[in-house]
Formats: C-alpha cells, sequence, structure tokens
C-alpha cells in the first residue's frame, strides 16, 4: 500500500508538472462561444501579464453579461484599458518592417481579419511577438488563432494575403501592475 502511494504521488506530481508547464507556454485559448474570438484574445493578452479572468468575465465586463457577439475594434481597446493595459486602434502597419518593430518593441497585435472576404465578418487573431527576423520584411511571426487555439508561426507576407488583415489594436503590458 505504502508504494503505491508513493507512486500516485511521485506521477501525480510529474503530471501536475506537466500541465503548469504546458499552461504556462499556451499562447491563446480557444474561443468558448462562436463570436467570442475577441474574448480569447484579451484573455491572452491579459494572462500574459498575470491577470487572469475567464472568458465569460472578460465579456460581462464589456456588456453586462456573457452573451454572445462579435465586439468591434473600439470596444476591445476600451475593454483592455478597463483592465490598466496601454491600448489603442490603428491601421496595420504599412510596412513588414513597421509590424518588426512594433513586436519587436514588446508590443502585441489583436489583428481584425477577413479571411473569408465576407464584408460583414470578421475574426481577430493575435500577433504575439517574432519568432525570428533577417530583416528586409522576411522572418516569422507568431500568430494566435482562437478559432483552433493555436500558435503558430506565418511569414508577413502571409498575413497581408492570407488574412486580409482590416484593422489592429496595439497592446502593451499595464500601465499599473494593480491586477
Amino acid at each position: 500500500m505504502k508504494t503505491i502511494l508513493k507512486k500516485i504521488q511521485r506521477y501525480g506530481l510529474t503530471l501536475l508538472i506537466i500541465l503548469a508547464f504546458s499552461q504556462s507556454y499556451a499562447q491563446i485559448r480557444q474561443q468558448e462561444n462562436t463570436m467570442w474570438c475577441w474574448a480569447a484574445c484579451v484573455q491572452s493578452v491579459l494572462a500574459q501579464a498575470n491577470v487572469h479572468q475567464s472568458q465569460t468575465e472578460i465579456v460581462a465586463r464589456l456588456t453586462g453579461s456573457p452573451q454572445n457577439r462579435p465586439a468591434h475594434v473600439r470596444e476591445v481597446v476600451q475593454l483592455l484599458q478597463s483592465y490598466q493595459f496601454r491600448a489603442w486602434e490603428v491601421g496595420y502597419p504599412a510596412s513588414a518592417d513597421q509590424l518588426f518593430s512594433t513586436l519587436k518593441g514588446g508590443w502585441k497585435l489583436i489583428a481584425l481579419v477577413n479571411p473569408s472576404n465576407n464584408p460583414n465578418v470578421g475574426h481577430f487573431i493575435i500577433l504575439q511577438g517574432l519568432a525570428s527576423w533577417q530583416g528586409q520584411g522576411s522572418g516569422m511571426i507568431l500568430v494566435s488563432d482562437p478559432a483552433t487555439g493555436q500558435t503558430y508561426q506565418q511569414s508577413p507576407q502571409q498575413l497581408y494575403s492570407a488574412w486580409k488583415w482590416n484593422y489592429s489594436v496595439v497592446v502593451g503590458t499595464p500601465v499599473l501592475a494593480a491586477y
């Protein structure tokens, strides 16, 4: 019996360490509702600054209740600012080098994209940072997609063409580390 308890403790501790390690490297969680891509993006940005909120809490903070609805770019900015994060709306960077400069400076971009070319539908993704950069607009960017819950690398050319990028929210660290 004592041997069994030791094995359970050892394997339980190992499992706990594996789970903690995998969660600390998860860039984004999958969106919990069909229109909550924006909430999953906000959740990821908050979590990376040790502010832990569920997607339901994030949506309710914006709308008053957990409604399954999209958000406008301006609402995402205001929501992030309500958590004391530096955030503002911009058009997407005019060049790959400007994108590189923004990400190298430690900023993240929550990008509103339209891969389906449907004027009534949009989708938010996060440009988390640089995976590699060779200069002259070539390199790889870490992209987190809440539709799949995956983070992967893409070139700037893929970002501009495949995603049909419209607007962005530039996000920095919290103004006050009160959370």
